[in-house]
C-alpha cells in the first residue's frame, strides 16, 4: 500500500467537511456516504484510487495547523467546475473518510477546538511537511495513522 500526504486551507477544508457531514451539494450526493472531497491542481502518478491520504490543514488564525483527515482515494476525476470557496484545483479526489484528528468532527464550525497533530509532532516520527504531493513511507504512515481517531 502506498500513501501520500496532501496540503490545503482551512477555508476549503471546512468546505469540505460541511458538505461531507451535511451533504447538501449535488457534487457530494454522487459519492457514497463518508467520502470528503478534496481537490488537487496537478496529479502525477502517485495519486490513485486505493492510496492511503493524509490531509494536512496548513496554519490558520484558529490553530497552526496540522493532520487533519485520513481516507483512502476513490478515484481520481478531470475537475472543470467550482466547489471550493478558494483556488483553482483541477482534479477531484473523492476521499472514503477513515480517521480525523480529535475534534474535528466534534466541533466541525470551530477549529480552534480542533486537536491536530502539529507539524512538529508529525516531524518527531520523522515525517517532514514539504510542499507539494508528498509521499509517507509506509511504516510512517501507520503511526501518522495512530495520531487519528477511527470515525464511527
Amino acid at each position: 500500500m502506498s500513501y501520500i500526504l496532501l496540503k490545503g486551507s482551512l477555508e476549503n477544508f471546512l468546505h469540505s467537511l460541511e458538505d461531507f457531514l451535511k451533504r447538501r451539494s449535488e457534487l457530494i450526493r454522487q459519492f457514497p456516504a463518508g467520502t470528503f472531497l478534496w481537490g488537487a491542481r496537478r496529479v502525477d502518478s502517485r495519486v490513485k484510487a486505493g492510496v492511503g491520504v493524509f490531509l494536512y490543514v496548513t496554519k490558520n488564525q484558529y490553530n497552526k495547523g496540522g493532520l487533519a483527515l485520513y481516507g483512502r482515494i476513490l478515484d481520481v476525476r478531470e475537475f472543470s467546475g467550482r466547489y471550493w470557496p478558494s483556488g483553482e484545483w483541477h482534479y477531484l479526489l473523492p476521499i472514503r473518510a477513515e480517521r480525523a484528528a480529535r475534534g474535528v468532527l466534534e466541533s466541525p464550525g470551530d477549529p480552534a477546538r480542533w486537536r491536530l497533530p502539529t507539524r512538529v509532532q508529525l516531524e518527531g516520527l520523522g515525517v517532514r511537511v514539504l510542499p507539494g504531493i508528498q509521499t509517507v513511507k509506509p511504516e510512517l504512515a501507520e503511526k501518522l495513522i495512530e495520531l487519528l481517531e477511527l470515525l464511527r
